[in-house]
């Protein structure tokens, strides 16, 4: 995943974006937070409700690294990622018990404009 991470938008394929929305999904902790890192880097064209979902479901993760990568990804895609959906679950993140969760996810509204 973090070859992925590294190739980000000159990889950005179906196929890339694929694996990277099942890794969100992966028993390994390390695994999901790179795939959502790699996911906030391969810009506007991974930008599908699936990535977007995958995020979303990233946010509410036990791991306290996921959810904060999550909250970078959202920053990182910006205003092209600003749905309700989005906007709640940063608010939501806002309130997180880790701060480096709550800071990215202020930082992530920041973007949003």
């Amino acid at each position: 995943c973090e070859a992925f991470r590294n190739l980000a938008e000159k990889a950005a394929t179906n196929e890339v974006i694929a694996a990277l929305i099942n890794a969100t999904r992966d028993k390994d902790s390390h695994v999901r937070w790179n795939a959502c890192e790699a996911l906030g880097k391969l810009g506007e064209k991974a930008l599908t409700n699936e990535v977007v979902a995958a995020l979303l479901n990233a946010m509410r993760d036990e791991d306290s690294y996921v959810r904060m990568r999550a909250c970078e990804a959202f920053r990182n895609l910006a205003e092209k990622a600003a749905t309700n959906e989005v906007i709640a679950a940063l608010i939501n993140a806002t309130r997180d018990k880790d701060s480096h969760v709550r800071w990215n996810a202020c930082e992530a509204l920041g973007k949003l404009g």
